[in-house]
């Protein structure tokens, strides 16, 4: 069952968020309980889905990624034209967010690659699924601001605050 985030859960995941290597000894003295009790509000964190992962923050550019952009897609109207778009979207590494998004596109895609020509590569094959009719490129020039959703963040607080849960 799920219950809102308290003040403690939302302190755990901002310590967590920041060093995802921190131990349950050292989220347990930072948040004044017991390692069990730690242990158990980060499963029962992870069971509800609020947690869905632990990860390491890569440098695109140290990973040969260092080529973004972002790609809106317009494709035919129908569950079986979106069920292929989905399935080659999933089987293209490069794609990293896939956003449904209201107006006349159907996707906001983020991609990240190695370089404009392996980015040209990637367009053509996303250009051949059979149901996309239109894309359209803006490459990133400079990344000015990026960051992950943090539990210090005002959507989790205000959420928390209306005893809602976030996402």
């Amino acid at each position: 069952m799920t219950r809102p985030l308290d003040e403690v859960d939302r302190t755990i995941l901002r310590e967590v968020t920041a060093d995802g290597r921190q131990t349950i000894r050292a989220l347990a003295r930072i948040v004044g309980l017991s390692e069990p009790s730690v242990r158990d509000r980060l499963q029962r964190m992870e069971r509800d889905g609020v947690i869905n992962g632990y990860h390491a923050t890569l440098d695109p550019a140290k990973v040969d990624a260092g080529t973004a952009a972002f790609i809106a897609l317009r494709f035919g109207a129908g569950a079986a034209a979106k069920a292929i778009v989905n399935e080659r979207l999933t089987a293209e590494s490069c794609v990293l967010e896939v956003h449904e998004v209201a107006g006349e596109d159907c996707y906001w895609l983020k991609m990240r690659v190695s370089s404009t020509e392996a980015l040209a590569d990637a367009l053509d094959r996303i250009r051949e699924i059979p149901t996309v009719y239109s894309t359209a490129t803006t490459i990133v020039l400079r990344t000015v601001l990026e960051r992950p959703l943090a539990a210090g963040s005002d959507l989790l607080v205000t959420s928390a605050a209306n005893g809602a849960h976030p996402g």
